[in-house]
């Protein structure tokens, strides 16, 4: 199951939750629930977090890969394949 990867993303630009927060116009308690995996965001809500972060919806959660990433995962498994090295993860 995909997890959030929005605190990486938000300390990867220089910012903080409560900046995102304030950007977004909601609170600092709404987004940590969020990041924290205790609300159910909607597509509209992830969207603005997006716009505002400057990325794709789709980086927000950990299984997103890098475009022309040498990795592949596995449809049986979900092992993730560096096509490279030959090595799983």
């Amino acid at each position: 199951m995909a997890k959030f990867r929005i605190k990486n993303i938000v300390a990867a630009k220089g910012m903080t939750l409560k900046s995102l927060a304030e950007k977004m116009g909601i609170t600092p308690q709404t987004l940590g629930n969020i990041v924290n995996e205790k609300g159910n965001p909607n597509i509209s809500t992830l969207e603005r977090i997006a716009k505002v972060l400057e990325v794709p919806v789709s980086s927000l959660f950990t299984d997103y890969l890098e475009p022309n990433s040498a990795i592949i995962i596995c449809p049986q498994c979900g092992a993730r394949i560096d096509i490279q090295t030959g090595s799983s993860k």
